[in-house]
């Protein structure tokens, strides 16, 4: 298990799934959670507020729980944009986004007061539109396009399908200030998952100094700009681990857009992963050749980021821990699997494992993100996956 993950006891385990009246059942930990948002705070800009982005786990406990510890939201459909508004948060400090917008979408949004991404020059005329027909002004924010910086020194940047082109920006910016949008703000999210401190740290200094440049340019007095996150969850035991520390002490350099501009850094997996585990009831046993089976109630209908469908061996196994098991024998080439007819149903595969029986417990710490939400819930029509948080 990493050192940024927090998960349950033994104790706390078994309590948990007697709440929850059985397994499986994701349980999220409001400690953990604050702990996540302080050490994503101090490894952000000093002066940068902090927004949740509802898409990496978007349970209504969790979201209320973060509420008075983040700065704002960042939403990707109206059902997600209810949650945020439902804590109580200022429509003001929440932010829809999403590369394609329905007018329905754009209607809602610029009725619920909150703030919008704008991806290209059809949708500003979208939302120039329905705020002319309801009746009421509404804060665009642009979205310019940025390309995924490359993870290594070798590997070159790569395209994406996300934000403004630089060719259409000033069409983009006429379009807006002849409509009752405002434009409030700057977007400049560059991607996800990223451990390298040093490319975490370049591409925050370079997108800043670019949203200073599209603001000196047009002239724009903005509310904020938001620069993303980008810093990688350790999922497997392969994954390199993040240097909290480095980014934490970085010096943010010559560039005096970190400091004058009103920057939001907008985190999802970073603070949901590590305050997050997934427990199972063991149901069988069994050995196969030289292969010890251990088949649980959990599949990748609940948890699809460990399954063979998107894990592949190359990155290692999700961290899996025995309830109850510390002293117990260990058991070599065992191999997790799931309840579904499906051979990609394997949440870990060969590992080592503590003895155990059927009603044991399995605990899949730092299980947070992009779990029921991001998971085929809905194969093979099984119960949905409890949720809870303590």
């Amino acid at each position: 298990m990493n050192d940024e993950t927090t998960a349950p006891t033994d104790a706390e385990a078994r309590l948990l799934v007697h709440r929850a009246g059985r397994t499986p059942v994701y349980a999220y930990g409001r400690a953990a959670l604050r702990d996540a948002v302080a050490r994503v705070r101090a490894a952000s800009p000093p002066t940068a507020g902090l927004y949740y982005s509802l898409k990496a786990n978007p349970h209504p406990g969790v979201v209320h729980a973060l509420a008075p510890l983040v700065d704002g939201f960042d939403v990707c459909s109206l059902t997600e944009m209810e949650t945020a508004l439902n804590t109580g948060t200022p429509s003001g400090r929440v932010l829809f986004t999403g590369p394609a917008k329905s007018r329905t979408e754009a209607a809602a949004a610029l009725a619920a007061g909150v703030a919008v991404t704008v991806e290209s020059p059809r949708q500003a005329v979208l939302f120039a539109g329905a705020a002319r027909e309801l009746g009421v002004t509404g804060r665009g924010v642009i979205r310019l396009n940025m390309p995924y910086p490359a993870r290594t020194p070798d590997a070159e940047p790569s395209p994406n399908q996300f934000g403004v082109a630089e060719e259409d920006l000033a069409e983009v910016v006429d379009v807006l200030r002849a409509s009752p949008l405002s434009i409030s703000g700057l977007q400049l999210f560059w991607g996800s998952q990223y451990g390298d401190p040093e490319v975490v740290l370049a591409t925050r200094k370079a997108v800043t100094e670019r949203a200073g440049a599209c603001a000196e340019r047009f002239g724009l007095s903005l509310d904020f700009v938001s620069i993303g996150g980008g810093i990688a969850m350790q999922w497997r035991d392969r994954d390199p681990a993040v240097d909290w520390d480095r980014l934490s002490g970085a010096d943010t350099g010559p560039s005096a857009e970190i400091g004058r501009l009103p920057l939001v850094c907008e985190y999802g997996r970073s603070i949901a992963g590590p305050a997050g585990s997934l427990l199972t009831t063991v149901l069988d046993t069994k050995t196969v050749g030289d292969r010890r089976y251990v088949l649980v109630d959990a599949g990748m209908n609940d948890i699809l980021l460990a399954s063979r469908l998107l894990s592949g061996g190359d990155r290692g196994e999700f961290p899996v821990r025995v309830v109850g098991g510390a002293d117990r024998p260990t058991v070599p080439h065992v191999h997790v699997t799931g309840p579904l007819c499906s051979q990609l149903d394997v949440l870990a595969e060969d590992i080592e494992l503590p003895e155990v029986e059927p009603g044991d417990l399995l605990l899949f710490p730092g299980a947070g993100a992009y779990g029921p939400s991001f998971s085929p819930g809905g194969f093979l029509s099984r119960d949905k996956v409890r949720e809870i948080v303590f």
